[in-house]
């Protein structure tokens, strides 16, 4: 017997699939679950690019091109904003390194110092000056080179290049009883004492005696000069 034609029509027509949501809640927790992982492992093995130490770099030292690297460190809380990334390179080369920086550590703000130091050979030495015998807008870190003359007015008198190059330390100032009151600089009115220079601990004793001894010129070098001898 031959089956009616409306009944196989109805035969061949697909049944409506049934989605179980309990196993598309499932699917959907997996996706999310992988897509957490992948942006937790890439924050885990997300680097910068920063500057490291090539080698030992004592306190005082300018920095030079080749005393930095570009190395990669995963930079957290505090460190990310304290860290020299690859693109500090150019500032950080000719500033001076305020401590010492082992070869291979990572170069921060607070390894270059804001003003001079002084080199692990270098002390400070104060010699007290006139105002009218330096140049008024010297300031620290400049280069100078000392003069000293002794006997001064007398036929034996010779003056002679105490040290060719220092770096001026600090400028000590003093401060006049009375000044304008229409000023709002605290040093106005002030006049320089002394100055204080960074020079090798084997000049020192030298410019000691000198000081004692003699009169002192303070000569401000050009830019780029590093002695006064020829």
């Amino acid at each position: 017997m031959s089956a009616l034609p409306g009944v196989r029509r109805r035969a061949n027509v697909a049944l409506p699939i049934r989605v179980d949501r309990r196993m598309l809640a499932g699917v959907l927790l997996v996706v999310v679950s992988l897509a957490g992982g992948l942006l937790l492992w890439r924050s885990a093995t997300d680097t910068t690019p920063i500057l490291v130490a090539a080698r030992d770099i004592p306190p005082g030292h300018v920095l030079q091109r080749d005393d930095l690297r570009i190395g990669e460190a995963r930079l957290d809380g505090g460190l990310a904003s304290l860290a020299l990334t690859d693109a500090d390179l150019e500032a950080a080369v000719g500033r001076t390194t305020s401590t010492t920086i082992h070869a291979g550590e990572m170069v921060v703000a607070p390894d270059l110092a804001s003003g001079p130091v002084l080199g692990a050979d270098e002390v400070a030495v104060t010699i007290p000056v006139a105002a009218d015998t330096i140049y008024p807008g010297l300031r620290p870190t400049d280069q100078i080179a000392l003069l000293a003359t002794s006997n001064v007015g007398k036929p034996e008198s010779r003056t002679v290049t105490l040290i060719d190059r220092a770096t001026v330390f600090a400028i000590g100032l003093e401060r006049r009883v009375i000044r304008s009151s229409t000023s709002d600089n605290p040093n106005d009115g002030a006049t320089v004492a002394n100055i204080t220079i960074a020079v090798p601990r084997s000049e020192a004793e030298a410019i000691a005696h000198a000081v004692a001894n003699a009169t002192i010129a303070v000569v401000l070098l050009a830019p780029g000069e590093t002695s006064l001898q020829p």
